[in-house]
């Protein structure tokens, strides 16, 4: 036997160690210190700790600041985007786009995502809205016969009304539209590779939320505004400050600006707007002056030059004009600047904005670069008068009609798609364009401009409501805001057409410092614009009142409960409320003013509450009622107070998401609270509100409950310990073989 002796217990014997007693008691009393030194250690450590961190934190402030490595992704610092490989130089914009490759593009996008992008070329055509018989074919360039690509841009852009003249879907009466125009002039190509990053962006985020787009841990905490609100790039090394090296530290452009932008406003923008993006009005022009006026590397030999016109045949032999669509361009006389081309105010040219003699081009003499295209000598209106009343918003020969026989204007393919898309697009079927907000993107000089373009000195109607808007994209940009006319006096505008004629605030923004600028700035230059096309998207509703509450604050001074200062009851809604100018006119309409919220809830497989995560939650909407109840406004004023009631059941747990979209009764949507640029909801976590039944009831379900467990423990260990009973969970022919084993 082995070298043991037995000690009883239970009247069964068991070893016990002899000889080697000491050294085992040794090892069990080191074995019972190390609890004791576990106990302590976590003391030590919170002692020690902060002394640990002094001497990181004073190596710290020597130090002149970060690296963009140490704050954001590998991806953000060299400006890597997420919707194409990095490989690819087109797509990452490190090389432009050209005409084919652009509507390619388009093409796919639209081929991807039906939901909300519809792709089109030109219009169908029809009897316009001037009464005129219009043939598709009538919208194509002069010389290469492209129309222009475009792309119709809103929320089940498959469904609502068709138009069948301009050949969209998505017609909706309820949702402003808006207009965004890239290139007018060939030679201006970052004027349509800003508006394919706009594109890019929008069909890359639509539909996502909490995305952290630099990689510093945080969301949606640096929207389009122009300032570094999360101070990220205030903290690099003053060298690192100015990544797109405009001369300004930490602006517009630069690593850390405007880099964490909301998605969910993206989505939001889509599902409430009509959008209509022209990134490449003159396609003609374009690729004259990428295949052979310029070339493919323009940069390098027109870096502030090139064509700048369409290809219109200008050519004149003898006294009557022949042209002669399959002759070589004539660079000294073809093409006509569409952007001196729209009706409003056209034909009489200020300073060198149009030729000597306007709609003439003769080959003898060269044509300018501003020609402004043929005189109209038809009768328009029929009365035997021609050029009598030209576009201007006036009844120049007192018949009772505006504006019906015009000297000229608008006589170009290009200028004839915007005309016919524009004045075609009326949704409501009141006579009007539907087009509150219209953008083009033009180069260069680093302007944002409005109109008046056509007279010096002069205002408009508008005039402080336009500088609003127009200040603020300044600020977004760093770039110089100004009257058009300021620059110099242009007549036949875009802008002036848009605004003169049909009431939409309109903006040019000229980007960048060249009319050609080299592969690597065109990223930079993008990023630093594509917040001005958002901002023109948000208050495409009602431009004038979003400047007049923008102007006054009005809507800066209102709040919504913060979840600290709602009061969830022990059963029953939820009541959740905001404070509103007694001024500001919402509209009780439902589907404009409410309270949006979800509620979600925990999971087995999820425990966090991310934006990213419950972005599948649908949003139920809650109605906002006015009470008898004053509150105060952030800036110390009386507001008043309306409330919104979450019907949420009282077993409910997890977290209610919420936030108030208002609308006004003059058709103003949505304003947002909380403020976006601050959160794009509030969180208010909800406990368990049920009563868990009478008290009786319940000691009654604990003394069953108690009895059962207990009562099994005491029969379980009895039959353990019986002496005469066999081994438990062994059959009773088999016990015999454990008793053996001890033996």
């Amino acid at each position: 036997m082995r070298d043991v002796e037995y000690r009883l217990r239970c009247g069964q014997p068991v070893p016990m160690a002899t000889s080697k007693s000491s050294s085992a008691s040794e090892e069990v009393f080191r074995a019972r210190r190390i609890p004791a030194i576990a106990l302590i250690l976590p003391l030590l450590l919170s002692v020690a700790a902060p002394i640990a961190m002094v001497t990181p934190v004073s190596a710290q402030e020597v130090d002149s600041g970060l690296a963009p490595e140490d704050i954001w992704s590998d991806d953000y610092v060299n400006q890597i985007f997420p919707w194409a490989h990095e490989s690819n130089d087109q797509l990452q914009f490190r090389s432009y786009h050209d005409y084919f490759s652009m509507k390619e593009r388009m093409q796919f996008l639209a081929d991807r995502n039906p939901s909300f992008l519809e792709f089109h070329e030109g219009l169908l055509g029809g009897v316009n809205a001037r009464g005129d018989e219009m043939s598709s074919t009538e919208y194509e360039g002069w010389y290469y016969n492209h129309a222009s690509p475009w792309m119709k841009i809103t929320a089940n852009v498959g469904d609502g009304e068709y138009n069948e003249f301009n050949g969209d879907n998505g017609n909706y009466v309820d949702r402003p539209d808006i207009m965004l125009v890239g290139n007018h002039h060939a030679r201006e190509w970052m004027s349509f590779e800003v508006p394919m990053f706009f594109l890019e962006q929008l069909t890359y985020y639509y539909g996502m939320a909490g995305v952290d787009n630099d990689g510093d841990g945080l969301i949606d905490e640096d929207g389009w505004d122009g300032v570094d609100n999360d101070g990220d790039c205030l903290s690099l090394n003053a060298s690192a400050q100015d990544s797109n090296g405009d001369g300004i530290a930490c602006g517009p452009g630069d690593l850390g600006v405007d880099e964490d932008f909301s998605e969910q406003f993206i989505t939001d923008m889509v599902n409430t707007r009509e959008i209509y993006l022209i990134p490449m009005l003159n396609t003609d022009g374009v690729r004259y002056d990428m295949e052979e006026y310029c070339g493919p590397t323009a940069w390098e030999n027109c870096y502030r030059s090139g064509w700048r016109k369409n290809l219109r045949d200008n050519t004149v032999t003898g006294v009557t004009p022949i042209p002669d669509i399959d002759e070589e361009v004539d660079p000294s006389c073809d093409g006509v600047d569409l952007n001196r081309n729209y009706q409003y105010e056209w034909g009489a040219p200020l300073g060198a904005t149009g030729p000597l003699f306007p709609g003439a081009c003769y080959s003898s003499g060269p044509n300018n670069d501003v020609y402004n295209g043929p005189v109209n000598y038809d009768d328009n209106d029929g009365d035997g008068l021609i050029n009598e009343d030209h576009v201007d918003g006036s009844d120049d020969d007192a018949d009772g009609q505006i504006d019906e026989d015009w000297l000229g204007g608008n006589s170009e393919p290009e200028t004839k798609f915007i005309q016919d898309l524009t004045e075609m697009n009326d949704d409501d079927g009141d006579g009007a364009s539907e087009f509150k907000a219209t953008l083009t993107w033009h180069s260069f000089s680093e302007l944002v401009l409005w109109p008046w373009g056509h007279c010096s000195n002069c205002e408009n109607p508008d005039q402080e409501f336009l500088e609003y808007h127009g200040y603020v994209m300044g600020d977004m940009t760093a770039y110089a805001p100004m009257q058009s006319s300021d620059l110099y006096p242009t007549t036949g505008d875009f802008c002036d057409w848009h605004y003169g004629v049909h009431n939409s605030y309109c903006y040019t923004m000229e980007i960048g410092n060249a009319f050609h600028e080299y592969p690597e700035d065109i990223a930079h230059i993008a990023v630093r614009n594509v917040g001005v096309p958002w901002y023109m998207i948000e208050i495409a509703d009602d431009p004038r009142y979003r400047a007049i509450v923008g102007i006054e604050n009005t809507t800066g001074t209102q709040w919504i409960d913060s979840p600290k200062d709602v009061k969830v009851p022990s059963k029953g809604d939820i009541p959740i409320g905001m404070c509103l100018d007694s001024t500001f006119p919402f509209t009780s309409d439902i589907n404009r003013t409410h309270l949006m919220w979800r509620l979600v809830e925990p999971t087995r497989q999820q425990d966090d509450f991310g934006p990213t995560e419950w972005i599948a939650v649908s949003w139920s909407m809650s109605p906002f009622m006015e009470i008898e109840e004053s509150c105060v406004l952030i800036d110390g004023s009386n507001g008043t107070r309306i409330v919104a009631h979450v019907p949420l059941p009282d077993t409910a747990v997890g977290k209610i998401q919420y936030k108030a979209m208002l609308g006004t009764t003059n058709g103003a949507f949505p304003f947002t609270y909380p403020d976006p640029d601050i959160a794009n909801y509030y969180e208010l976590s909800i406990p368990y509100r049920a009563p868990f039944g009478s008290g009786i009831m319940a000691l009654l379900m604990f003394a069953f409950i108690a009895t059962m467990v207990w009562g099994g423990l005491g029969f379980t260990l009895k039959a353990m310990f019986d002496d005469e009973g066999g081994v438990i969970g062994l059959p009773d022919d088999q016990s015999h073989l454990v008793d053996e084993e001890d033996v």
